[in-house]
């Protein structure tokens, strides 16, 4: 299966985080085998914002290394098409997480989030 993960998400699979779900820890590890994960763009530009403010233990060279060595991660591009998506997201949600559901929605997957805001919203299925 393919999915879409979110920033907390993606550092916590790559820094063996406990606060990520079990659920959420299966649906990474199992692309490993088939499928894959999108990163979106905006993902890793929060990572620098995050890293910058020493939120995280995880370098943000390590992050883009990590998803280049590993067969089933993907980085989305913040395109045009996101951004018309994001736009008509009707949704009171802050910019990036909206980028995020956006490329949910774009690439029509499920999206790895602990985000209650999102998955009460139902826009996109939601795995945590």
């Amino acid at each position: 299966m393919d999915f879409v993960t979110d920033t907390h998400s993606l550092v916590w699979f790559f820094t063996r985080d406990e606060r990520l779900s079990q659920i959420a820890l299966s649906a990474f590890r199992g692309t490993v085998k088939v499928g894959r994960i999108i990163v979106p763009a905006i993902v890793l530009a929060e990572i620098i914002y995050i890293c910058q403010k020493g939120r995280i233990s995880l370098s943000f060279i390590e992050t883009p290394n990590r998803i280049e060595n590993s067969a089933c991660f993907e980085i989305a591009p913040l395109d045009l098409e996101i951004l018309k998506i994001a736009d008509n997201i009707g949704l009171d949600l802050e910019m990036h997480d909206k980028l995020i559901v956006a490329t949910a929605i774009y690439f029509d997957m499920t999206l790895i989030t602990k985000d209650e805001k999102i998955t009460k919203a139902k826009v996109v299925d939601v795995v945590w």
